[in-house]
C-alpha cells in the first residue's frame, strides 16, 4: 500500500505522518473562501484535515447530481486540488451515513422512505413498524444495514463518488484514508431489542444462527427447543428470561446485533475497494460505545478493516469518563485515534465547552495515550458552535491560540513516538456487557434525553447465580470488583490500560498483569485466552468469582479445573489469582510495582512518556478546586515546565506542584 497504518499514524510512501487533522466541511462554505480557509488551517499547523463527502448534498434528485455545476460549493474535486496545491493531506469520509448534523443524517431522503430500506421495531402488527430516529431537527425512519435495496442504493452512490477520491489518492493525490461508513450502531437504536426486526435482517440473522450451529439439531440442543429449520427461529422481542435455558437464545441475539454491525462495515468497505479504492487505509469511527453491540477489538480484526477509532466529545466535567475511553483504545487498537475530536459542539448541545475545557480535555487526552484525532469542527458551520475558525475564514482567537501551540508542541516533542509503559491491563468481561444487554427491555434511540431512570430499562434476572452478576455487569458503578480495581489503581498513582476479554491475545501479553472481573459464567474461547496468558508467564488477577459456566449456562470449567479456592495458583510459567473485592487494595499493594513519579494526593494523575529524545510528565489537576501537592521521586531530578509558560523545578525526592482547576501541567525531565 502507498499508505500504511502504523502504531504513530501513516507512513506515506516511506515517510512517518502524524494524523493531527482537523474538519472542514466544503460544501457548507462560500467556494471564494476556500483559500483563505485553508490558509487558516495551515497557520495553525495542520498538515492534514478531513471532511464527509454527503451523498444527499450531491445526489440532488434520484440519479442526478451537483459535483459544482448548480451549486460551486459542491465542487469536492476542486476543493481536493486546493489541497494537493497546498500539500494538505486528506481524510474522506463518503458515508452511506453522515450525521453531521444533517437533516436525514445525509441519506437521501427518497432512500429512507422505501419501506424496503427501513428497519422494524419489535412491536406493532404484524411487526411492520418502521424504527424512527429522534434526531434534530426532525425524526426519519432509520435504515435496515441488512436490507439488499438499502446495499443497492448504495452502490449507486459510491459508483458516482468513487472515481473523483480515485483520482485523488496518496501518494500522487491528497486522500490517504477513507472510511467505511460513519458510527454504524443503528443510528443509535443501540439497545437489544429496540431495532432491527426487518425482514432483512431477520434473514440475517437465521444465516448467523446457522453459521453459528451448522445444524439444526445443534441449535435445539442448545434451545431445548424443537425447530425443524433455521428459517423458523424467531429472535427475542424483549427480555423473555424464565428459566436457564432462556440465556443461549438471548444471547445469541446480543451476539447477532455485533455480528450485524461488522458485517455491514466490512461489506461497505469492500464494496469501496471493488470502486477502486486501493492503497489507502480503510478505516471506521466508533460513536462512543465500547461494549456490545459494538465489539472493537473484533471489528479491528476484521480483514476488511484496517483501523477503528472511537470518537469524543466531553466537558471538563467528565474527565473520568475522557481517560477511560483513551485508556481503552490504547488498550485495544493499533493506532490510538479519535476521529472525532470534539473542538465546539453541535449547536442542540447544552454546552459548549470554553477554550479552557478544550485544552483540558486534549491535553487529558494526550496524557493516556492519544496517537491521532481529528479536530471535529476545526472550521465552523450551520449547527455547530465554538471552533477555532469561522466559516468565514477569521480566527475566533480565544480559540484558536490553543490549537495553534498544541501543534507546535507536538511537533517539538513528536508526540506521536511517545509512549507510556504501563504493567497493567484492566479487562472488561465482554459477557458480562452482553448480559446487560439481554437482561433490558424494550426503549428506543435517545430515550436517555427525556431523563428517565436507567432502572426503568433494567430487568432483574433471578437464575441462581453465587455472585452478584448485575452488579459486576454496570461498569459505571465504583463499588463493584471492577471499580474497586480501578479506584484503587488510580488513589494509588497507578498507570494502566483498559481493554475487554475479546482483544488479540498477542496484546494481551504486552502487560505482566491483568485484572479482570469473573463471575459465574464466561465464554469457553475468553476463558482458554486468559489461561494461556498466565501459563506463558503473566498474572492473571479475577475475582469476584470463578466462572465455571458459559454465557448460555451450561458446564464451562476451562479456570475452574486449575483454581480450587480464593488465593494464588501457579500455572505454567505464570500465575492466577481468585481476588475478593475486600482483597483488591493489598492484592494491588503487592503486586503492582509504584510508578517512579508519584503524589500524595490521590485526585493528581500522573503519567510518563518517552520517546528517544524526551522524557515527558504529565500532572492533571482534574476538579474544580485548585490543589498543591508534592511530586515524590527517588534520587535528584530536574523538571522544565514545558506546555504554555516556561519554568525550571529542581528537586531530591520531592518538588512542589500548584495546580488551578481541570487543568493538566507537562514537564520534562532534563536529567536525574
Amino acid at each position: 500500500m502507498a499508505v500504511q497504518l502504523t502504531e504513530r499514524g501513516l507512513s506515506i510512501s516511506g515517510q512517518e505522518v502524524p494524523v493531527y487533522s482537523g474538519a472542514i466541511h466544503y460544501w457548507r462554505l462560500e467556494r471564494e473562501l476556500w483559500p483563505q480557509i485553508l490558509d487558516r488551517v495551515q497557520e495553525l499547523g495542520f498538515g492534514m484535515i478531513e471532511t464527509y463527502i454527503p451523498w444527499s448534498v450531491h445526489e440532488i434528485e434520484p440519479g442526478s447530481f451537483d459535483w459544482g455545476t448548480t451549486d460551486s460549493r459542491k465542487d469536492v474535486e476542486a476543493f481536493m486540488r486546493l489541497c494537493e496545491e497546498r500539500g494538505i493531506w486528506l481524510l474522506v469520509r463518503p458515508g452511506p451515513l453522515i450525521n453531521a448534523e444533517l437533516t436525514w443524517f445525509g441519506f437521501p431522503e427518497w432512500v429512507l422512505l422505501d419501506p424496503a430500506v427501513q428497519a422494524r421495531t419489535a412491536v406493532g402488527s404484524l411487526h411492520l413498524d418502521a424504527a424512527w430516529g429522534l434526531h434534530p431537527p426532525h425524526q426519519f425512519p432509520v435504515p435496515s444495514y441488512a436490507s439488499e435495496t438499502f446495499y443497492a442504493y448504495v452502490e449507486q452512490w459510491f459508483a458516482a463518488v468513487c472515481p473523483i477520491i480515485v483520482r485523488h489518492l496518496a501518494p500522487t493525490g491528497c486522500i490517504v484514508g477513507v472510511q467505511s461508513d460513519n458510527e454504524t450502531c443503528y443510528l443509535f437504536h443501540d439497545r437489544a431489542y429496540a431495532t432491527d426486526y426487518s425482514d432483512a435482517s431477520l434473514a440475517l440473522y437465521r444465516a448467523f444462527l446457522k453459521e453459528r450451529y451448522s445444524s439444526i439439531d445443534a441449535l435445539n440442543a442448545a434451545y431445548q427447543s424443537t425447530y425443524h429449520l433455521f428459517e423458523a427461529v424467531e429472535p427475542p422481542r424483549d427480555c423473555q428470561v424464565r428459566q436457564r435455558a432462556d440465556m443461549a437464545w438471548h444471547v445469541d441475539w446480543v451476539m447477532y446485533k455485533e455480528y450485524q454491525i461488522r458485517w455491514s462495515i466490512a461489506r461497505i468497505a469492500r464494496m469501496l475497494r471493488a470502486h477502486g479504492i486501493q492503497g489507502v487505509p480503510i478505516f471506521h469511527d466508533v460513536a462512543f460505545q465500547f461494549r456490545t453491540p459494538l465489539d472493537v477489538a473484533n471489528l479491528e480484526r476484521e480483514p476488511d478493516i484496517d483501523w477503528v477509532g472511537m470518537n469524543l466529545y466531553r466537558n471538563k466535567e467528565s474527565h473520568r469518563a475522557t481517560t477511560q475511553y483513551i485508556r481503552y483504545l490504547v488498550g485495544t487498537t493499533q493506532l490510538p485515534f479519535v476521529p472525532e475530536f470534539g473542538s465546539g459542539i453541535w449547536s442542540h448541545h447544552g454546552l459548549t465547552p470554553t477554550p479552557a475545557e478544550q485544552e483540558f480535555i486534549t491535553l487529558l487526552a494526550l496524557m493516556y495515550g492519544l496517537k491521532a484525532l481529528n479536530f471535529y469542527m476545526l472550521v465552523e458551520r450551520e449547527r455547530w458552535q465554538g471552533s477555532p475558525i469561522t466559516r468565514h475564514g477569521a480566527f475566533r482567537s480565544e480559540y484558536a491560540a490553543f490549537y495553534k501551540c498544541l501543534l507546535a508542541f507536538a511537533q517539538q516533542y513528536q508526540l506521536w513516538s511517545m509512549r507510556r509503559s504501563p504493567e497493567v491491563l484492566v479487562l472488561l468481561n465482554f459477557d458480562l456487557g452482553r448480559y446487560a444487554a439481554l437482561a433490558s427491555t424494550l426503549h428506543f434511540a435517545h430515550a436517555d434525553l427525556y431523563g428517565f431512570p436507567r432502572e426503568l430499562f433494567t430487568v432483574d434476572l433471578d437464575l441462581g447465580f453465587q455472585w452478584d452478576v448485575a452488579r459486576e455487569a454496570d461498569d459505571r458503578r465504583y463499588d463493584n470488583w471492577l471499580g474497586t480495581v480501578i479506584s484503587t489503581l488510580d488513589s494509588r498513582h497507578q498507570d494502566y490500560d483498559l481493554s475487554d476479554t475479546h482483544m488479540d491475545p498477542a496484546r494481551l501479553r504486552r502487560y505482566p498483569l491483568v485484572f479482570v472481573p469473573t463471575v459465574d459464567f464466561m465464554s469457553k474461547d475468553d476463558q482458554a485466552n486468559l489461561l494461556a496468558y498466565a501459563e506463558q508467564g503473566g498474572q492473571l488477577i479475577l475475582g469476584p468469582g470463578i466462572p465455571y459456566l458459559d454465557p448460555a449456562l451450561q458446564p464451562c470449567e476451562v479456570l475452574k479445573k486449575f483454581i480450587e479456592a480464593p488465593g494464588k495458583t501457579e500455572v505454567g510459567l505464570g500465575s492466577i489469582w481468585w481476588v475478593s473485592q475486600q482483597e483488591v487494595p493489598a492484592t494491588v499493594d503487592a503486586l503492582v510495582q509504584p510508578g517512579e513519579y508519584q503524589c500524595d494526593d490521590p485526585q493528581i494523575q500522573l503519567t510518563l512518556h518517552k520517546n528517544k529524545e524526551h522524557r515527558l510528565l504529565f500532572v492533571a489537576n482534574p476538579g474544580e478546586l485548585q490543589r498543591e501537592t508534592v511530586i515524590r521521586f527517588p534520587g535528584k531530578r530536574r523538571l522544565r515546565k514545558v506546555w504554555k509558560e516556561e519554568c525550571n523545578r529542581s528537586g531530591e525526592g520531592t518538588i512542589a506542584l500548584q495546580l488551578e482547576p481541570y487543568t493538566v501541567q507537562i514537564w520534562e525531565v532534563l536529567h536525574d
